[in-house]
Protein backbone atom coordinates (compact mmCIF):
# COMPACT_ATOMS: atom_id res chain seq x y z
CA UNK A 1 0.00 0.00 0.00
CA UNK A 2 2.31 2.63 1.02
CA UNK A 3 4.27 1.60 -2.69
CA UNK A 4 1.43 3.12 -3.99
CA UNK A 5 1.17 6.05 -2.02
CA UNK A 6 4.55 7.23 -2.22
CA UNK A 7 4.65 7.49 -6.77
CA UNK A 8 1.25 9.10 -6.06
CA UNK A 9 2.06 12.07 -3.87
CA UNK A 10 4.83 12.60 -5.23
CA UNK A 11 3.10 12.74 -8.94
CA UNK A 12 0.52 15.40 -6.93
CA UNK A 13 3.49 17.42 -5.37
CA UNK A 14 4.85 18.26 -8.82
CA UNK A 15 1.65 18.79 -10.43
CA UNK A 16 1.13 21.45 -7.68
CA UNK A 17 4.20 23.33 -8.12
CA UNK A 18 2.91 23.71 -11.39
CA UNK A 19 0.22 25.41 -10.55
CA UNK A 20 2.26 27.86 -9.00
CA UNK A 21 4.61 28.48 -12.06
CA UNK A 22 4.28 30.39 -15.29
CA UNK A 23 6.15 29.51 -18.51
CA UNK A 24 8.96 32.24 -19.13
CA UNK A 25 8.34 32.01 -22.80
CA UNK A 26 4.36 33.03 -22.92
CA UNK A 27 4.51 36.11 -20.80
CA UNK A 28 7.80 37.48 -22.46
CA UNK A 29 7.58 40.48 -24.98
CA UNK A 30 9.61 39.87 -28.28
CA UNK A 31 13.52 41.58 -28.74
CA UNK A 32 11.91 43.95 -31.49
CA UNK A 33 8.87 44.96 -31.92
CA UNK A 34 7.32 47.88 -34.87
CA UNK A 35 11.24 48.05 -35.64
CA UNK A 36 12.13 48.93 -32.19
CA UNK A 37 14.61 47.06 -29.84
CA UNK A 38 14.17 46.13 -26.09
CA UNK A 39 14.89 49.11 -23.97
CA UNK A 40 14.19 51.91 -26.56
CA UNK A 41 11.77 54.54 -27.39
CA UNK A 42 10.80 55.25 -31.12
CA UNK A 43 9.29 57.49 -32.46
CA UNK A 44 7.30 57.19 -36.34
CA UNK A 45 6.06 59.71 -38.74
CA UNK A 46 2.63 58.07 -38.80
CA UNK A 47 0.42 57.68 -35.86
CA UNK A 48 0.47 53.41 -36.84
CA UNK A 49 4.26 52.45 -35.32
CA UNK A 50 5.80 50.36 -38.40
CA UNK A 51 9.03 49.85 -39.06
CA UNK A 52 9.25 51.47 -42.21
CA UNK A 53 7.88 54.65 -40.66
CA UNK A 54 10.76 54.74 -37.56
CA UNK A 55 12.47 58.06 -37.80
CA UNK A 56 14.24 57.99 -34.37
CA UNK A 57 15.13 56.40 -31.26
CA UNK A 58 16.11 57.08 -27.85
CA UNK A 59 18.43 53.83 -25.65
CA UNK A 60 17.78 54.79 -22.49
CA UNK A 61 19.31 57.78 -21.81
CA UNK A 62 17.69 61.02 -21.38
CA UNK A 63 18.10 63.34 -24.23
CA UNK A 64 17.50 67.51 -24.81
CA UNK A 65 17.83 69.55 -28.09
CA UNK A 66 20.67 71.25 -28.40
CA UNK A 67 21.84 73.07 -31.82
CA UNK A 68 24.40 70.08 -32.68
CA UNK A 69 20.98 67.92 -31.74
CA UNK A 70 17.84 68.55 -33.26
CA UNK A 71 14.00 68.16 -32.95
CA UNK A 72 12.88 64.33 -33.60
CA UNK A 73 9.82 65.51 -36.15
CA UNK A 74 7.41 64.99 -37.49
CA UNK A 75 5.87 62.29 -34.84
CA UNK A 76 2.48 61.14 -35.20
CA UNK A 77 3.67 57.99 -32.68
CA UNK A 78 5.87 56.64 -30.09
CA UNK A 79 6.51 53.51 -28.59
CA UNK A 80 8.26 53.10 -25.53
CA UNK A 81 9.99 49.55 -25.47
CA UNK A 82 12.16 50.22 -22.16
CA UNK A 83 12.54 48.01 -19.34
CA UNK A 84 10.59 47.17 -16.31
CA UNK A 85 13.08 49.01 -14.00
CA UNK A 86 13.60 52.17 -12.22
CA UNK A 87 12.99 53.98 -15.20
CA UNK A 88 10.41 52.59 -16.95
CA UNK A 89 8.23 55.62 -18.27
CA UNK A 90 9.54 58.26 -20.57
CA UNK A 91 8.43 61.80 -20.11
CA UNK A 92 8.64 63.46 -23.56
CA UNK A 93 8.76 67.18 -24.32
CA UNK A 94 6.41 67.78 -27.15
CA UNK A 95 5.48 70.75 -29.37
CA UNK A 96 2.59 70.28 -32.17
CA UNK A 97 4.63 71.43 -35.61
CA UNK A 98 2.44 75.03 -36.71
CA UNK A 99 1.14 75.56 -32.75
CA UNK A 100 1.93 76.91 -29.58
CA UNK A 101 1.40 73.85 -27.64
CA UNK A 102 4.01 72.39 -26.15
CA UNK A 103 4.21 70.21 -22.77
CA UNK A 104 5.50 67.07 -21.28
CA UNK A 105 3.93 63.67 -22.10
CA UNK A 106 4.38 60.79 -20.09
CA UNK A 107 4.32 57.19 -22.12
CA UNK A 108 3.86 54.15 -19.77
CA UNK A 109 6.37 50.72 -21.15
CA UNK A 110 4.92 47.99 -22.86
CA UNK A 111 3.75 45.29 -20.74
CA UNK A 112 4.08 41.59 -21.08
CA UNK A 113 0.26 41.05 -22.60
CA UNK A 114 -0.01 44.68 -23.57
CA UNK A 115 2.28 45.40 -25.80
CA UNK A 116 -0.02 48.54 -26.73
CA UNK A 117 0.50 50.22 -23.58
CA UNK A 118 3.62 51.64 -25.09
CA UNK A 119 2.21 53.25 -27.70
CA UNK A 120 1.12 57.18 -27.79
CA UNK A 121 -0.37 58.40 -31.28
CA UNK A 122 -1.52 61.51 -32.18
CA UNK A 123 -3.65 62.88 -35.46
CA UNK A 124 -1.27 65.71 -35.95
CA UNK A 125 2.36 65.89 -36.45
CA UNK A 126 4.64 67.05 -33.43
CA UNK A 127 8.66 67.98 -32.48
CA UNK A 128 10.09 66.00 -29.83
CA UNK A 129 12.75 68.07 -28.07
CA UNK A 130 13.65 66.38 -25.12
CA UNK A 131 13.65 62.53 -23.99
CA UNK A 132 13.35 61.92 -19.91
CA UNK A 133 13.51 58.12 -18.51
CA UNK A 134 11.74 58.25 -15.37
CA UNK A 135 9.73 56.76 -12.72
CA UNK A 136 5.99 56.37 -12.96
CA UNK A 137 6.18 58.16 -9.69
CA UNK A 138 7.66 61.66 -10.95
CA UNK A 139 5.64 64.14 -13.01
CA UNK A 140 3.81 64.27 -15.68
CA UNK A 141 3.34 60.43 -15.09
CA UNK A 142 1.82 60.26 -11.51
CA UNK A 143 -0.54 62.51 -12.63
Amino acid sequence: MLRRFIPAAVAAISLAGLAFTSPASAASLPDRMYGCARGDICMYSTAVPSEATKIGIGRGEDWKYSASSPTYRPVRSVFNYGYPEYEDHVALTVRAIGDQFSGPVCIHRAEDGNPAAGIRAWSYANEVSEIDWINASRYPCNE
